[in-house]
């Protein structure tokens, strides 16, 4: 997704506006603020700490994104409901010259954090790449999950006495989206050629689809999929890669791996029941599995949301 370059606005003060920041149980830090106003300058907040500044917004209204300082700050159009990576400390401006609905949540992720995610995982390292560059943002547009998502932890947020476990589980899997299904959204940089056709895009999709629906059923298989599609395996392979950065049997793991995350977290039934409805046989599998994706066993990731609680 590419911001396009606007003529500069003329921003109304906005000195009344303050982000409000919490820490979450999990190490991260978050800061929100929603606001209707006569106009809009408002900076990102900066913590001044090395890592990724990860930005969710939503508005009613007139908006521009000014990335960067001096040379490199260019006013650029934005849209609802989008998500904005940028490096930590990094300056990030939003402006409107009319009366705007703003709604806004940032996650700091500090370098250490990042690195669960970025080492050994090369469509990731691009994403670290990319943002070294220059001023670089990283932007995706949020499904409507994803902005169920959102006006959830805002709503919560607003709370008197917020429940930081539901927020931090809703921001991890806004995280989660925008690295997992959003890593090629590079501001027009590198975008993937492979896939260049409507007929190959339109096969994705009635996949994506289909493993939504069936992905934690004990028979569903890859081959339930070859055979449904009338496709070979090493075409939709080379399609999954092109377009998520790994091979479908990933992909359905990696679903798999998530929802059971979300189940663990609901705290109602046991890692057994759990690894059998979300479609594993062997509970030892589902163990390997999910120390694969999340570098934790399932046993000691209950345990800290137990602690949590």
């Amino acid at each position: 997704m590419t911001m396009k370059f606007q003529h500069p606005v003329q921003p109304m003060p906005n000195e009344a506006l303050q982000w409000q920041v919490l820490p979450l149980p999990v190490g991260l830090r978050i800061a929100y603020l929603k606001e209707s106003a006569e106009g809009l300058d408002l900076p990102l907040p900066q913590l001044h700490e090395k890592g990724f500044t990860l930005t969710f917004i939503n508005y009613k209204g007139d908006l521009r994104i000014r990335p960067g300082q001096g040379a490199e700050s260019v006013e650029q159009s934005a849209s609802p409901g989008l998500g904005l990576l940028n490096m930590a400390g990094r300056p990030m401006d939003f402006l409107s010259a009319g009366p705007i609905h703003f709604a806004a949540l940032v996650l700091f992720i500090p370098s250490p954090w990042a690195g669960l995610f970025f080492d050994g995982k090369g469509q990731f390292r691009k994403i670290e790449q990319v943002l070294e560059e220059g001023s670089n943002v990283i932007t995706c547009r949020l499904g409507r999950r994803q902005m169920s998502l959102f006006s959830d932890v805002m709503s919560v947020l607003q709370e008197k006495d917020p429940n930081l476990l539901s927020v931090q589980n809703n921001a991890l899997a806004l995280l989660e989206y925008f690295l997992g299904n959003r890593h090629r959204s590079l501001l027009g940089v590198n975008p993937v050629p492979d896939i260049d056709n409507e007929e190959d895009l339109t096969l994705i999709r009635e996949v994506e689809s289909y493993i939504s629906e069936y992905y934690c059923s004990d028979t569903f298989t890859v081959d339930s999929i070859l055979k449904k599609t009338y496709t070979s395996y090493h075409r939709l392979n080379f399609l999954f890669k092109s377009i998520h950065g790994m091979t479908i049997s990933e992909y359905i793991r990696n679903k798999r791996i998530e929802k059971s995350k979300e189940m663990i977290a609901d705290n109602a039934k046991s890692i057994s029941q759990i690894a059998y409805e979300i479609g594993y046989s062997s509970i030892s599998n589902y163990i390997l599995a999910f120390k694969k994706v999340y570098q934790i066993t399932p046993g000691k990731y209950k345990k800290q949301m137990d602690n949590l609680v």
